[in-house]
């Protein structure tokens, strides 16, 4: 009987776990490792919710080797494993104060599909630049 309590508990905490996991927000990091906001990503369900803190456009972006001016954000969900998994989220219009979010319902499963980050995107009015600006790492549950 008291193995019986010990693997229901066990298996409540990991239940709850991976409910936290799938809850709590993905920091979203800049090139020097600052949180500029949060992302919620249900890869279950298909559904990706992004609360940021983003310079307003036109931004000055500084790449580490080079500047530019960028015009416009993207956000994407992506495979560091395969490259040409990807899938456009959106653009993402910063307020005058900063702020940004988005949200994106693709109404499938995407677990079985390997992505593992989701980024921001800058990108030069030309497009002949670009730098990611924000990147969330998915941890798997």
């Amino acid at each position: 009987m008291k193995v019986r309590w010990i693997a229901l508990a066990f298996c409540a905490l990991l239940a709850a776990s991976g409910a936290r996991a799938a809850g709590t927000g993905i920091p979203m990091l800049n090139k020097d490792a600052v949180s500029q906001g949060s992302a919620k990503v249900g890869l279950a369900k298909g559904s990706v919710s992004l609360k940021l803190t983003l310079a307003p456009l036109p931004a000055q972006i500084d790449t580490g080797t080079e500047q530019f001016e960028a015009t416009i954000y993207k956000a994407y969900l992506v495979s560091t494993a395969d490259p040409a998994m990807e899938i456009p989220l959106g653009n993402v219009y910063p307020t005058t104060l900063s702020k940004a979010g988005l949200k994106a319902a693709l109404k499938g499963d995407l677990t079985q599909m390997g992505f593992d980050k989701v980024v921001v995107v800058a990108y030069s009015k030309d497009g002949l630049h670009s730098f990611d600006v924000l990147t969330g790492t998915l941890v798997a549950p």
